[in-house]
């Protein structure tokens, strides 16, 4: 996986809190050529969800995470 491009996260907001956590996904990610776009954006959007509170349900044959 190419190293992700240094970002000072400061702050707890949920967008912050979600960045976050998106950031340790990527980088624990086994399988970085599906980390296109949309795949970004749905994963973030994921993210700041479950920051929120919300539940969200994964299946690994759906691309993008979201149910």
């Amino acid at each position: 996986m190419a190293d992700l491009p240094k970002i000072d996260l400061t702050g707890e907001t949920e967008p912050v809190v979600a960045l976050a956590l998106l950031r340790i996904i990527m980088s624990a990610s086994k399988d970085d050529a599906d980390h296109d776009r949309d795949w970004i954006l749905s994963t973030y959007a994921d993210c700041l969800a479950v920051v929120g509170g919300a539940e969200v349900s994964y299946d690994e044959d759906e691309k993008g995470g979201q149910a």
